[in-house]
C-alpha cells in the first residue's frame, strides 16, 4: 500500500500521527505542501527546517518531495499515484473547511490531529458553546487527559515517484529562500531542524523553566522558552513538550503549561469564530476611527516611534525575526492605541518579519492586545512604555542592545497625547454602541 503523507507546519519525525500510521500500514511517499500566504520570514525559516527534515528522511532511505500546488491541488495530483493519503490537520479557517470537504470526498484520505493539545471541539462548554474568556476554558481544558505522544519514526519503506510535473525532489522548486540580505540575519540568531528543537527544548526544562515564572518578563534575560519558531513550523510538537514537561519538571512547569494551553485558547477562538481571520471579534471594533497615516506606520516598522522601548523591539524584529512577548505587548499596544492604527496593519507586518508567524497566536495576540478580541485587554488599558521599560529593563540593557548609538528620544506621538486621544476614540466607539 503506497501512502502519500502531505506535510504542512509538521516537520519533524517525533510525535507525527500521520506518518506513523503511514508507516504501520505501507509505504510512504513523503511531501512537503507549501499552502498560500506565508510570510517572508516564516517562509525562509520553514525552508531551513526542511533542510533539516530532508536530511532525515534522506538517511532514512526515503525522499522528501515537495509541491508547488496547495493541499486540493496536490491531492488532485497525487491521487491516482497513491493508494491513501494522510495528513495533520489545519486550523486555518480556510483550510480546516477545504480540508474536511477534501476527507469525506475521498475515502482514501485521512486527517490526523498533529497541531495541538486538543481539537478545538473537546474544549467547549458543556453545553458545546465556546469560551470566550480564558480562565474557564484553562480549568476546563487543564482537566482533559491530552493523548500521549507518538513515538519518532524511526524506520520505514518508503516509496518514489518520477513522473509528476509539480512535485520534484528539488526543494528550490518551492522558491522560499528570497534571496536577500535580510534573511541572512536570521541564521546568526537561530538553528533550524527538530533535532536543535529538541535540543532547546532539554536546556529549557533543565537549566530555565525553574525560574521561567518571573524571568520570562525581563527581555535581557532570556527567560522565556524561546521554542515559538520551533513550534510554529512544527519541528516540535506541542504534545511532546507537554509530557516532557510533566515528566521532567511537573512541579515548576506549570506556569509555562498555562502558556501552552494560552496559545489553545488562540486556537479555540480561532475555529469557533472564523470571523476573526479578518474582523474583530467586538463587533464594536468594525466602527472604531482607526487613523491612515503611512508615515507613522513606516516610522513603526523601521524602530524610529523615538520611543525607547516600542523602536527597541521593533529593530529586533528586523534583526532576528522574532521579538520577547512583553516588548511585543508594547509595540502592539503604540500602534493600536497611541498611533491609532488599524490592528490588521500591525498583525500584517508581524505575520510577513516573525519567524514564528502563527495564525491563531498572531490574530488573537493582536485582538489582545488592542482590546477587540477575546479575554482582551480593556482598550482603555494603555501601556505606558517608559513605565515598562523602568519595570522590566530598568537598566536599560535590552534598549541599548538594539538601539542603535545615534538614538534620539524623539516621539512622533508622546504617550501622555497618543493615551488621551485612544481614550476619546473609545469613548466614541462605546457611544455609538
Amino acid at each position: 500500500m503506497k501512502i502519500a503523507v502531505l506535510f504542512r507546519n509538521d516537520l519533524r519525525l517525533h510525535d507525527h500521527p500521520a506518518l506513523m500510521t503511514a508507516a504501520q500500514h505501507g509505504e510512504i511517499l513523503p511531501i512537503y505542501v507549501m499552502e498560500e500566504g506565508l510570510g517572508t520570514a516564516f517562509r525562509y525559516w520553514t525552508h531551513k527546517n526542511l533542510l533539516g527534515l530532508q536530511k532525515s528522511l534522506t538517511e532514512m532511505g526515503g525522499t522528501l518531495y515537495f509541491s508547488t500546488q496547495n493541499l486540493v491541488k496536490t491531492i488532485a495530483t497525487i491521487k491516482e499515484h497513491v493508494d491513501a493519503i494522510y495528513f495533520h490537520r489545519s486550523y486555518h479557517p480556510d483550510h480546516f473547511s477545504r480540508d474536511a470537504v477534501l476527507e469525506k470526498s475521498h475515502p482514501n484520505v485521512r486527517s490526523f490531529e498533529g497541531s495541538l493539545l486538543l481539537p478545538p471541539w473537546k474544549t467547549t462548554k458543556e453545553n458545546g458553546d465556546p469560551y470566550k474568556v480564558f480562565s474557564p476554558f484553562y480549568k476546563n481544558a487543564r482537566q482533559k487527559v491530552v493523548p500521549a505522544a507518538v513515538k519518532a519514526v524511526q524506520e520505514a519503506t518508503f516509496a518514489h515517484i518520477t513522473s509528476i510535473a509539480t512535485v520534484s525532489s528539488n526543494i528550490e522548486s518551492l522558491n522560499l529562500h528570497p534571496h536577500h540580505s535580510w534573511t541572512d540575519k536570521i541564521d546568526v540568531h537561530w538553528m533550524a531542524g527538530e533535532e536543535e528543537a529538541i535540543q532547546q527544548l532539554k536546556v529549557f526544562v533543565h537549566e530555565k523553566i525553574a525560574r521561567y515564572k518571573v524571568a520570562r518578563d525581563f527581555p535581557i534575560q532570556h527567560g522565556s522558552s524561546e521554542l515559538s519558531p520551533y513550534l510554529a513550523v512544527g519541528a516540535l510538537s506541542v504534545r511532546s513538550m507537554y509530557h516532557y514537561l510533566l515528566q521532567q519538571a511537573e512541579s515548576v512547569a506549570e506556569p509555562f503549561i498555562r502558556q501552552l494551553f494560552w496559545r489553545e485558547f488562540a486556537y479555540h477562538i480561532l475555529f469557533h469564530f472564523p470571523k476573526t481571520l479578518h474582523s474583530p471579534l467586538n463587533p464594536a471594533f468594525a466602527h472604531f476611527p482607526w487613523q491612515e497615516n503611512a508615515e507613522h506606520l513606516t516610522a513603526w516598522k523601521k524602530g524610529e516611534t523615538g520611543i525607547p522601548l516600542v523602536d527597541a523591539g521593533m529593530k529586533e524584529l528586523w534583526e532576528t525575526g522574532y521579538m520577547h512577548n512583553r516588548v511585543r505587548m508594547n509595540v502592539a499596544s503604540y500602534l493600536t492605541k497611541h498611533l491609532l492604527l488599524d490592528y490588521r496593519k500591525g498583525m500584517a507586518w508581524f505575520w510577513d518579519t516573525l519567524i514564528d508567524a502563527d495564525i491563531a497566536n498572531n490574530i488573537f495576540g493582536w485582538q489582545w492586545a488592542s482590546g477587540c478580541g477575546a479575554d482582551a485587554a480593556p482598550y482603555f488599558r494603555i501601556f505606558n512604555p517608559y513605565l515598562q521599560a523602568e519595570k522590566f529593563d530598568s537598566n536599560g540593557l535590552y534598549q541599548k542592545e538594539w538601539l542603535p548609538n545615534s538614538y534620539e528620544e524623539n516621539p512622533i506621538v508622546s504617550h501622555d497625547a497618543g493615551r488621551k486621544r485612544a481614550l476619546l476614540a473609545y469613548e466614541e466607539v462605546k457611544n455609538r454602541d
